[in-house]
């Protein structure tokens, strides 16, 4: 991946008092009660065969150019306990498994788990029905490493999914999650306003492949902000070279469409 071009700080994080303080807000006051739905359950077989699309070519093949970035910034998980945090049908947990990882995955979608288990019918991955927007005390630091693909914009609840995350991993561990870069919103006529967080609007690809899901929109910052009160340290934050030509875009200009947010437990 490329370097940014001023040098920075390794890795960065809030204050330790403070985040000690904003751990607890984020353990507590800041998991709300979500609506425990998932727009992807009633499109299941429309988004199985778009991910199986997806799926022909490997990780070298990933037509969004995502998970050979991610798998490299993740590292060697041979032997290690991962959880596919937001695991739809159980693309990003296969390829885990292939290499060496224990892998679980949660989603909130029945229809997705159900097919994940279809695809893995021999159980070596641990596929359970479970919003990662609450609490979940059964997993606090269960986990060498949390990955998720694309799941941070699919969600309503997002600083209570940060502060499950970060109570899933073990000291040391490390989290790696891909997400639609953030600033693309305005680029790709989520929003006209990029301070208009919390727009919901219609995946446009995808319901034009039958998923009828919606993106939600935040701020870099807000996400940012809920990782690090949850009490991790930011550790990378990459630009993936995949060019978004969205219509606001003069044509030959390119724009990262995707990002990769990469965090460490700080202990």
């Amino acid at each position: 991946m490329r370097s940014p071009g001023r040098a920075r700080p390794r890795s960065w994080s809030r204050p330790a008092a403070a985040r000690e303080r904003r751990l607890d807000r984020a353990r507590y006051d800041d998991v709300v009660e979500p609506a425990a739905t998932s727009d992807y359950d009633a499109s299941a077989e429309a988004y199985a065969a778009y991910v199986a699309r997806r799926e022909q070519g490997g990780v070298a093949g990933d037509p969004l150019g995502i998970l050979g970035p991610l798998l490299e910034l993740l590292g060697d998980v041979a032997g290690q306990t991962v959880l596919d945090a937001g695991c739809g049908e159980g693309y990003l947990a296969r390829v885990l498994a292939a290499r060496g990882a224990r892998v679980t995955g949660l989603d909130l979608a029945p229809s997705l788990i159900a097919r994940a288990r279809e695809r893995t019918p021999d159980g070596s991955i641990a596929y359970e029905l479970a919003d990662l927007s609450k609490p979940l005390p059964a997993h606090e630091g269960r986990f060498d490493a949390v990955a998720s693909y694309l799941v941070l914009n699919d969600v309503d609840e997002y600083r209570g999914f940060a502060a499950t995350l970060a109570r899933s991993l073990r000291p040391g561990g490390r989290m790696v999650l891909a997400l639609n870069n953030p600033y693309g919103a305005v680029v790709r006529g989520h929003v006209q306003d990029y301070f208009a967080t919390g727009t919901v609007s219609p995946y446009r690809a995808l319901w034009a492949a039958g998923v009828r899901v919606h993106h939600r929109h935040r701020t870099l910052e807000e996400y940012l902000d809920a990782f690090l009160d949850a009490g991790l340290v930011l550790a990378k934050l990459a630009d993936l070279p995949y060019a978004d030509h969205g219509s606001a875009l003069p044509e030959a200009h390119r724009f990262p469409r995707f990002m990769l947010l990469a965090f460490t437990t700080g202990r």
